[in-house]
This record gives C-alpha cells, structure tokens and sequence, in this order.
C-alpha cells in the first residue's frame, strides 16, 4: 500500500514535470505574438512621428503583465493537449491505466497545475495589471500620441475635495462641453444628497453653466421634498479640471477599487451594469485557466486509440470558440441584456460542464 501511494506521488511529479515546459513554451510563443502585433500597430508613429524608442520599450515592459495575464489560460490549454498527447503516442496513459491508476486519479496533478496557475492569474490580474495599465495609458496618450490626458473622463464618476460628486456622459474638449451631467453634494448634516442634473454644460477653468437641468432636494428619510427646473445654472467647481485627470479605467482598478466605485455609483442611481460585469470578470478570467485544463483533458485522449494529434486541433477550436462565447456574453451583460453574473461566468459553467461530461464519459470507459 505504502509503495503504491509512492509510485502514485512520483507519477504525479512525473505529469507536472511534463506540464511546466510546454506551458513556459506557450507563454513565450504568444507573448511574442502579441507583442509584435503591438509593434505593428506603433510602427509607423516610431517612423514618422518621432516617437523615442525609449517610450516604446517602456510601453512593451508595462504592457507585459496583462499580456501575460491573457496567455495564461491559452498556454494552459497547450500544455495539457502537447503533454497529454505526447504520453498517449508513447503508450504510457495506457500503461498507467492497465496498471490500476484510473484516468480521474491521472487527473489530479492537472487540476492542482491549472488551479495554481489560476491563482498566479488572479494575483498578477489584482496587484500587478491595474498598475500596468494605468502608466502604459498615460504613456500612450502623452508620449505616442501626444495628446493630454482627458481633463474628465466620459462615464465615470469623479469627486473633489468637498464632497461634492460629479457624472458626465460625454465630453468635448474642443468646444469645451459637456452632455448629461449628474451632480449630488451633501450639506453639512444632510444625510440624502442635493441632486443636479443637466443635459448639457460649458465649463471655463472654475466654472461650469449648466443648461436644461432639475435640482432635486431630499428629507433624511429619503423622499423628495422640493424640485425645481432651470433654463441656466452657473455653479463654481472647487478644484481645477485638471485634478481629475487620474481617473482610472475599470482595467486600472484592482477588484476592491472597483467595487467601491460600483458602491458609489449605485447610490447616486447610475447604471452600473458594465462595471459590474468588470469586476465579475476579475475573477472569472483567471479560473479560465481551470476551465481549459478540464476541456484539455478529454479532448487530447482520443489520441490514445487514434495516434493522431487531433486533440490538440479541436482544442485549439474549442479555445477560439470560447472566447467568441465569452465575447458574446460581455456585450450582453454591458448591454443590460444578461444579469453581469451570468455575463462573466457563463462560458466558463457552460464549458466547464462540457468538460466534465466529457471527463466522465472518458473515465468510464474501459
């Protein structure tokens, strides 16, 4: 019994060990792809705009980790149909599998593989992406297209050093205005926010002349006690535009900032759908790696019986095919069509159950 846990564990080691250097293969491979994708797309401001090389190089370098964050699952799937396919040429899965060690046991270094490289996604995803992003955004919008960076952001929300709390929809720079404007302060013991609202705004350094808007006003119980409607408006911001220019995209927040802006935002009554598919998505993106570990598995064993490579073909289809459906479903929950759980998570179950039916019919089989 004790021998046969022992061969059991330097099997496990012996899977793993054939996992980590396709994988390493596979990040290497589609790094590079992306990366001169990126090249190609910023060759031509290299040429004929002078942009220093120094700026590009430090663009690739912040761009690397979301890349890398992109690859992870892809080279998951890889690795799990070239490792798997490699031992099913050599005949050792049948060797394994005639000896007593059944094909979920087999299974078993897999999953803790994907599940670690999961976390590594998670924790890359969380504390090193949203850094990344931001200084490549700056680097992009100041250097490469040397444009500043947008005084206000379009559908965001932005505060000021006075609680006060400010919403545009749209902004343009060049006729300096802004289109529907939700703004809401408190007044000192007000524990319901002063609402304004505007379709439309001119602003001018410390100034904005609101145009076509409501003023609504509530008790500290939260019913609406006096509205009034306005032609023009002038209200005194309290800080210079230009302190609002840091703020970040859903893709430079990590999952606690960008719950707390949905926190903020849903107080005020905005529609929050699109964030909230974003931060469902903080989580589900990385368990992807997971996902295609389970699909891998089943789809690269039909190689035992055929000696052919086809598994790693219809992998490759099935990869392509989910990210069609995980594009599908992100469009729909940002739309309000899908509940954002279901947007985030859903090709994951739907695939994920694919995979383990797949696994079961497999496993079953003598």
């Amino acid at each position: 019994m004790v021998r046969t846990k022992f061969h059991v564990r330097i099997i496990d080691r012996y899977i793993i060990s054939e996992l980590w250097g396709p994988f390493l293969m596979g990040i290497l491979g589609f790094v590079m792809v992306m990366i001169t994708d990126l090249l190609f797309t910023y060759t031509d401001m290299i040429i004929n705009k002078g942009v220093p090389l120094g700026a590009v190089l430090k663009l690739l370098v912040f761009k690397l980790p979301y890349i890398m964050v992109m690859t992870f699952p892809v080279s998951t799937l890889f690795c799990v149909a070239m490792a798997l396919g490699r031992l099913s040429k050599d005949n050792e899965i049948i060797a394994l599998r005639t000896s007593g060690i059944s094909l979920f046991r087999l299974c078993v270094p897999i999953i803790i593989f994907s599940l670690v490289i999961s976390l590594v996604s998670f924790f890359t995803n969380e504390k090193i992406v949203p850094y990344a992003n931001h200084v490549s955004d700056d680097i992009i919008q100041q250097i490469i297209l040397k444009k500043p960076i947008p005084q206000v952001k379009e559908n965001e929300f932005f505060k000021d050093s006075h609680n006060r709390f400010y919403y545009v929809k749209k902004v343009d720079t060049k006729a300096d205005k802004l289109y529907d404007i939700l703004i809401y302060e408190f007044a000192q013991g007000d524990k319901i926010p002063r609402v304004i609202v505007a379709k439309e705004a001119r602003f001018e350094n410390l100034t904005w002349d609101l145009k076509t808007g409501k003023v609504h006003k509530f008790d500290n119980e939260g019913h609406l006690n006096y509205e009034s409607t306005f032609d023009k408006m002038k209200i005194y911001v309290n800080e210079d535009l230009m302190r609002f220019t840091n703020r970040k995209s859903a893709e430079e927040l990590s999952s606690q900032e960008l719950k707390a802006r949905i926190e903020t935002l849903g107080k005020s009554g905005a529609t929050v759908r699109q964030l909230q598919t974003d931060y469902y998505m903080k989580f589900s993106i990385p368990l992807t790696c997971f996902i295609f570990a389970l699909v891998g598995i089943p789809l690269s064993l039909p190689s035992v019986r055929s000696g052919k490579t086809w598994g790693v073909t219809l992998s490759i289809v099935v990869m392509f095919t989910f990210y069609v459906f995980a594009s599908v479903f992100r469009s729909l929950g940002r739309g309000g069509v899908v509940d954002p759980v279901v947007a985030a998570w859903g090709p994951q179950f739907l695939f994920g159950t694919f995979a383990l039916v797949m696994l079961l019919r497999e496993g079953t089989k003598k």
